[in-house]
């Protein structure tokens, strides 16, 4: 089978801060892959150089059997949602989804208004962006990057300052808007929100992958829940 992505030995560099340690990461079609962390274990970093925005120190990055660099054929095969989507002040809601319609040649007008209806966006359809709720301007993110149907989709903690209700939704909505074949890489902390649709997880501390599987195996050898492992994993290494 294809790999969608395969990373290897992936290492990042900041002044001070060695964001990135050897990381190696695989992701098949069809998946729905949990990037699991607390706060500052470089899940945004790792995201970010998927999506061609930083440069790796080292280490490689593969999308597809062709494409051995983040370079624009790369990131034509990839929808970043980042942890907060900035728009400029003059757009409105329908302004944003135009604005993907212009920039993207996989947009689909028929995904679009099929978001716009699941996470309940029509009646803000002229409001500012800049205007909406953090929960409503999330959905929106959302629903933009879902708007384009492409291979491979990076969620940055989409479930951030979502109310409950809202967090349901927006689950359900990835599952449903993943096309068939395509893959999703979500990175957030809040695993039990998130775990019920991940078919793999890689756990992430202080820029390492400390653990990584298939979530079957996990609950059917472990006996345990996602969150209970994730816990585990990281009481132990001393990331809480």
């Amino acid at each position: 089978m294809t790999k969608i992505l395969d990373i290897k030995n992936v290492e990042m560099k900041f002044p001070g801060c060695h964001a990135l340690q050897g990381v190696d990461m695989t992701i098949e079609p069809g998946q729905i892959v949990g990037l699991l962390g607390p706060n500052a274990s470089g899940k945004t970093t790792l995201l970010k150089i998927i999506a061609g925005l930083l440069q790796p120190a080292a280490g490689s990055v593969q999308y597809g059997a062709d494409i051995t660099e983040a370079c624009p054929e790369a990131r034509k095969l990839i929808g970043f949602c980042p942890d907060y989507m900035k728009f400029p002040r003059w757009m409105r809601v329908k302004d944003v989804f135009a604005f993907y319609k212009d920039m993207y040649p996989d947009y689909s007008q028929a995904r679009a208004e099929e978001l716009m209806g699941l996470l309940e966006l029509n009646p803000v359809l002229t409001s500012s962006a800049k205007s909406l709720s953090k929960g409503m301007h999330e959905r929106l993110a959302l629903a933009a990057t879902f708007s384009r149907e492409t291979s491979l989709y990076l969620l940055d903690e989409p479930l951030d300052g979502i109310d409950p209700v809202g967090k349901t939704k927006v689950i359900d909505t990835i599952i449903s808007m993943q096309p068939d074949g395509a893959s999703t890489l979500i990175s957030t902390h809040l695993v039990k929100d998130i775990e019920r649709i991940l078919t793999n997880v890689y756990f992430l501390s202080k820029g390492k992958i400390v653990f990584s599987g298939d979530c079957d195996t996990i609950r059917e050898e472990r006996n345990k829940t996602i969150e209970q492992a994730y816990l585990e994993v990281f009481i132990n290494e001393g990331s809480y």
